[in-house]
């Protein structure tokens, strides 16, 4: 398949490996409040290049210079949407590939359930509730709303109450230094205010096959 030029910088994640090897991922973001589910957004992800590094470093392990670990924790934020309307998400352009971080991330914690949906796919589900958990100071809009999500490798230790951890309230948490991202969406706006009683489901599935 041909890109057009301003797509080309996407042409390492969509031909097809030498070896037919490939790795694609997958997302969907559930919004449920009194009972009701909503989604919110169903799409493949976007891996980052730093995602790709972090594979091949546990891959390599210990022994080779990389680290062990695995996919384990998951991020939300409120950067994801072009400023001045938060229903019209951000789309991927030629800085996407290098980027280490959300845009606005509010809150990042442990996933919450691990599958296996085929022999060569790997299911993650994380639930993000702001009750009690998320400072106001981490969010950047004054609309409290999630609209970006990340997936995350890192030691793969799970902790008791899913650590969660918010690095970009007045007093920052400190996170990991092994915690790495993997991949990114941005999505329409959805409300995570407290007062609702919300919670957001992210549900990713990554798939590792040989290209037809």
């Amino acid at each position: 398949m041909k890109l057009p030029a301003f797509l080309r910088f996407l042409e390492p994640r969509v031909q097809k490996p030498i070896d037919g090897l490939g790795m694609r991922g997958h997302i969907r973001v559930e919004r449920t409040a009194g009972g009701i589910v909503e989604l919110v957004h169903d799409s493949p992800n976007f891996i980052v290049d730093a995602g790709l590094e972090a594979v091949a470093d546990l891959l390599i392990g210990s022994n080779g210079g990389g680290f062990e670990g695995s996919i384990f924790r998951m991020a939300v934020g409120d950067g994801g949407s072009v400023p001045g309307d938060i229903l019209n998400p951000k789309l991927p352009d030629a800085t996407w590939p290098g980027r280490t971080g959300l845009f606005h991330e509010i809150l990042r914690k442990d996933i919450n359930t691990f599958t296996r949906p085929t022999a060569n796919s790997m299911r993650f589900q994380a639930n993000f509730n702001p009750f009690g958990l998320v400072d106001a100071s981490g969010y950047s809009l004054a609309d409290k709303v999630v609209n970006e999500a990340s997936l995350i490798i890192g030691d793969g230790v799970l902790t008791v109450g899913d650590d969660p951890r918010q690095i970009n309230k007045t007093s920052p948490d400190s996170v990991d230094g092994d915690e790495v991202m993997l991949s990114m969406r941005t999505f329409r706006s959805a409300s995570f205010d407290e007062a609702e009683d919300v919670t957001i489901t992210i549900t990713w599935t990554i798939t590792v096959a040989k290209a037809a």
